[in-house]
């Protein structure tokens, strides 16, 4: 629940607006003496204004209530929920989580939830909750808000009681004045005047003659003018002029019929440029008040997520012309891993011992084979900005042969003339094997799944400007050639070829984008790309490159294993897959860890609490149930603040947020991996202070 308002100036002690009885005081005066300087909320006058409102209106509640605030989970309560916890008469400044130990198993997700900005009321199933020796067993529905700090963020919840022994009928009365208690809070923020001090929303106030009466921070914020400046001036000239004559309408009709329809409209920045607002207005007889939400960057983000879209959209065409040939590809690495474990297995039941290791090299190989094809394919899938690196050439080239070859089929043949000794150029890898991907699907159709291609990378030397004047100046360039014999195309075909959706498939066929994502990608690497064609004799997609005059880094060399050992080190392995966590546990245990290991987060968290401090802790992403790997890490490090994790993951798309992988002691690695590698991994973690 946003709390929004005119900031206060720090206060000695708790101020309540309102009547309040007896309990309320003397539950605010525990408030004001409590030395919060020993928790992480700081000293009573330090505490934010979203705080302090926050607990005003607990304190009002009357219901058991408390405020739950900051990394640690702080507890502000009232007076009904300090009798909830009577074996803990100390519960203002506790943790949460230890405050409600016993029930956290039930009550962790919905807490996680509401720090996530989800606000939920549990009622089925009630928890039962034992009050103090002697006294009967109540039974409680939880309500779990989440409370925002001045900027918007969610900085705790509001964790409201109702008690739920009584009837079916007493448990909805109880319900409707709590909704009825939230109603009130809502009226009672709205009333004040922080929401215009606080919103991140723009706000301001016009007069019936369109001029600017008022505007709240944020409105100036965004939009770089002063008070001075904007103050009784003519509303209609910060309006966008292609957006006047909507706004005229959209305010008469308000002024008239109250009709307060949503309006979408541009007002100019101080410096000229425009932000785009969604704007909610009222008139209330004598000014009319418009809130509006900035949708600049909604707009913007549209906008490139529709460019994407249909530059995805040749991707996936792409990507299912290699569906059939990866298939086929992984199905022969699959049986030749199948068919050397077999005859293995044979041989051992036979009690022979003769090939065994041929037998094992075999499937090793294979499954080497089918990790290098399945991480290039998850590369060419992954889309992000350019990120160009110094490459050699023709060893780039060649390393993109397994994806080329899927791309062409079966019935095409590949022909590699690269030159001796190329020069070095800065290219992004997943965009140029996109691009030749690409080319190569072109070729594929214009063969009709039957003929040649040939690559060809040369170095040349332009002297003068290339087409022209506004082409690439003189200098040293790599040119890389892409060439089939199929059935050419016309010049008014080649004159639209790199026109976005231009093409000459049949419908549903293709979507017209390949060509213009190669142009894009050439242009944006400050190169250029043309073609060279004619019917029936072929086509000639030829790119410049412009030389990189930085060393391309040398290939790296085959790891050497260390097989160090571990001294005992304790882990923790969460994986939801059976099959590669027996695996991992025994090849782990092997290298001369003590493995613990669980199928879902419910079992690593309860495993994490009981059993004696791990190490390290191993976790997949994606786990089965209510937590995901990041959860589970969020819920161990907040009880172990310093724990070691080592996130793993089979899908390119279970990105792990920048600010968990920065922190210390986390790490992160992609599946499949070689178990040699992941045990180094864990080493190198374990070394590291």
């Amino acid at each position: 629940m946003a709390v929004h308002g005119t900031p206060r100036k720090p206060a000695r002690q708790l101020t309540l607006k309102t009547p309040v009885s007896p309990s309320v005081d003397l539950m605010s005066d525990r408030i004001a003496q409590f030395d919060w300087g020993r928790t992480t909320l700081g000293p009573l006058p330090r505490w934010p204004a979203s705080l302090r409102i926050a607990v005003d209106m607990m304190l009002l509640s009357p219901f058991p209530c408390a405020v739950v605030w900051g990394t640690d989970l702080c507890v502000v309560h009232n007076d009904g929920y300090r009798a909830l916890r009577a074996a803990r008469p100390d519960a203002l400044g506790n943790g949460f989580d230890a405050l409600w130990r016993d029930l956290w198993p039930a009550m962790g997700p919905w807490v996680f939830k509401a720090l996530e900005g989800r606000s939920t009321f549990v009622e089925d199933p009630p928890q039962r909750i034992v009050c103090g020796k002697g006294s009967e067993p109540l039974w409680c529905a939880f309500g779990y808000a989440p409370l925002h700090d001045e900027l918007g963020n969610v900085a705790g919840f509001l964790h409201t009681v109702i008690e739920t022994t009584a009837s079916v009928e007493a448990h909805h009365h109880w319900r409707e004045q709590a909704q009825g208690f939230e109603r009130q809070i809502e009226r009672h923020v709205a009333e004040r005047e922080q929401i215009w001090q606080l919103s991140r929303d723009a706000m301001m106030t016009i007069t019936p003659e369109l001029k600017v009466h008022a505007a709240n921070p944020a409105w100036y914020r965004i939009l770089g003018w002063t008070q001075e400046q904007v103050h009784d001036r003519p509303l209609l000239e910060l309006v966008h002029p292609a957006d006047r004559t909507e706004v005229q309408v959209a305010v008469s009709g308000l002024l008239q019929y109250h009709d307060a329809e949503e309006v979408q409209t541009r007002l100019r920045h101080r410096d000229g440029h425009y932000h785009w607002f969604s704007w909610s207005a009222r008139f209330d007889g004598s000014l009319l008040t418009a809130v509006g939400r900035d949708i600049t960057e909604d707009r913007e983000e549209a906008a490139r997520q529709s460019e994407a879209l249909m530059r995805n959209s040749e991707r996936m065409e792409v990507v299912g012309q290699l569906a059939g040939g990866m298939g086929h590809e992984m199905n022969n690495l699959l049986s030749g891993i199948g068919g050397s474990l077999e005859l293995l297995q044979r041989r051992l039941q036979e009690g022979r011992m003769e090939r065994i290791e041929t037998y094992v090299e075999v499937a090793r190989d294979s499954v080497l084979r089918a990790m290098e094809l399945t991480h290039r394919l998850l590369a060419f899938s992954r889309h992000h900005p350019l990120a160009p690196k110094t490459l050699d050439f023709n060893r780039q080239l060649r390393q993109s042969e397994p994806l080329l070859l899927k791309a062409l089929g079966a019935e095409m043949r590949l022909h590699w003339q690269l030159d001796v000794a190329p020069w070095a150029v800065c290219l992004d890898i997943p965009q140029l094997e996109n691009a030749l991907v690409n080319l190569c699907a072109n070729a594929r159709e214009a063969c009709l799944e039957r003929g040649n291609v040939t690559v060809r990378s040369v170095n040349e030397r332009l002297t003068a400007s290339f087409p022209d004047e506004g082409g690439l100046p003189p200098g040293d360039y790599v040119a890389l050639h892409v060439e089939d014999d199929g059935h050419g195309m016309s010049a008014e075909e080649i004159s639209r070829a790199f026109e976005p959706f231009f093409t000459t498939k049949a419908i549903g066929r293709g979507s017209g984008l390949g060509l213009s994502m190669v142009y894009g990608f050439v242009g944006q690497s400050g190169g250029y790309a043309w073609i060279e064609s004619a019917p029936t004799q072929g086509t000639k997609v030829s790119m410049l490159f412009p030389r990189c005059h930085e060393p391309a880094p040398e290939e790296p060399k085959p790891r050497e294993r260390s097989q160090r050992m571990a001294q005992g080190e304790r882990l923790l392995l969460v994986d939801d897959e059976l099959n590669l966590r027996t695996v991992m546990r025994e090849y782990l245990t092997e290298r001369g860890f003590v493995v613990t290991d669980a199928g879902d987060a419910n079992t690593a968290l309860e495993r994490f609490r009981l059993d004696d401090p791990f190490d390290l802790v191993i976790t997949d992403i994606g786990l089965p149930g209510g937590f995901s790997g990041r959860q589970v890490a969020k819920a161990m490090r907040m009880q172990v603040p310093a724990q070691k994790i080592l996130f793993i993951t089979g899908y390119a798309d279970h990105a792990v947020e920048a600010q968990l992988l920065d922190q210390p002691g986390t790490a992160l690695m992609n599946k499949p991996f070689l178990l040699a590698d992941l045990a180094d991994q864990a080493l190198t973690m374990l070394d590291q202070q």
